[in-house]
């Protein structure tokens, strides 16, 4: 299914005498192939009011229907321009920044046994950054990174309708993808190609075992053990907008979560996570971080909080608070000629952990100064 985003545009100011325009465009494919069985043995009636973990619908078994395997090709396009209104010759393609993700999925899942689904693929990432610095001038220099084979694979047990246990291995990366958007870099030429020849991607490879277990339709606990290693990890202190390799570690830890579905409207969840930081070069440091949340659901209207306690990074950064605070408010609007609308007001304030960037379940992708900063963002969001 073809869908395409459109975002607020927004007029970033660059100097006194000139200003610039930042367009996204974003395209996308999913294609499945589904290979007919007479297996429906993972058959199990839908829970109403059951939460779950974000990852768990990613590595849900096949439910009941005709098929046992299923493959699955998916392929991602994003492109941020940014023009500088001031030039002479503004639509000039040379003066023109740009930052563009390529991505794609390939992914293969079958039915082995009567409860256990098996999930094997890789996806593969490009991030190219054409004119990175808007204070270089207009070139043909490139910042670029790409990976094409970073595998994974995913091993599930369903053992009747309240246990699941999963066993799953990953690779990501992710790669700094910035194109004026933040305003001038005060780089000059020579410390642009010295930037470009080495700064490095952030790489990461993890193993994890999870069980989840539902003893009640309403209440779910999941319990997550995972390991592996972060390398280069991409930073960004103070306000400054040039990302900086803040070293490498080896992460063992682990992740407790309740998820409750107190009414039809109204949902909780605690989360505790606690993992073991060993630092290239430095010593042993650890981190944990207790979180609560809420989310309230009634008709076009969606509202969530979350309250975060941290402890201090493994890595020192710049910003150490021990109390993060996200919110965000979403409106559906009426269909406006078809198509469905969706107002959203979100307040963000990223985690610093060295294990919390190690613990998401997202693919491979970019990274931004303004990922890692606290901001108030208002956008809308039209489906196609």
């Amino acid at each position: 299914m073809k869908r395409a985003m459109l975002s607020f545009l927004s007029l970033v100011g660059t100097c006194p005498v000139a200003q610039a325009q930042d367009l996204a465009l974003e395209t996308g494919i999913r294609f499945s192939l589904k290979r007919p069985s007479s297996l429906s043995l993972l058959a199990y009636a839908p829970q109403a009011y059951r939460v779950s973990p974000p990852r768990m619908e990613a590595a849900n078994p096949v439910n009941a229907d005709d098929r046992d395997q299923d493959i699955q090709i998916r392929f991602h396009k994003s492109t941020q321009r940014f023009l500088r209104t001031g030039a002479a010759m503004p639509l000039d393609p040379h003066m023109l920044s740009r930052s563009r993700m390529t991505r794609y999925v390939m992914e293969d899942r079958w039915l082995i046994g009567d409860q256990v689904t098996a999930t094997m693929g890789w996806h593969g990432i490009k991030i190219s950054n054409r004119n990175a610095n808007v204070t270089v001038g207009p070139g043909r220099d490139r910042l670029r990174t790409r990976d094409w084979f970073l595998p994974h694979a995913n091993l599930v047990l369903q053992t009747g309708q309240a246990l699941r246990l999963s066993l799953d291995y990953a690779e990501k990366l992710r790669a700094y993808s910035e194109t004026g958007i933040s305003g001038p870099m005060g780089l000059d030429h020579d410390t642009y190609l010295q930037l470009r020849r080495t700064l490095k991607p952030e790489t990461q490879s993890r193993v994890q075992m999870q069980a989840d277990w539902t003893p009640a339709p309403a209440l779910n606990l999941s319990l997550a053990v995972h390991g592996g290693r972060l390398d280069d990890q991409l930073r960004f202190t103070g306000r400054g907008i040039l990302p900086v390799n803040s070293g490498s570690a080896r992460i063992e830890g682990a992740i407790l979560a309740v998820h409750h579905q107190a009414t039809p409207q109204w949902q909780w969840s605690v989360r505790y996570s606690g993992a073991r930081v060993r630092v290239s070069g430095g010593a042993m440091a650890h981190e944990h971080s207790l979180s609560v949340g809420t989310t309230w659901q009634s008709g076009p209207w969606r509202a969530a909080l979350a309250l975060v306690r941290n402890s201090a990074p493994a890595l020192p950064v710049h910003d150490q608070r021990a109390m993060r605070i996200e919110a965000g408010v979403d409106y559906a609007l009426a269909e406006i000629g078809g198509r469905p609308l969706t107002m959203s007001l979100h307040m963000s304030d990223p985690d610093r952990l060295m294990s919390g960037a190690f613990a998401r379940d997202d693919l491979s992708g970019s990274l931004r100064a303004s990922d890692q900063a606290r901001a108030v963002m208002a956008s809308a969001r039209l489906g196609w």
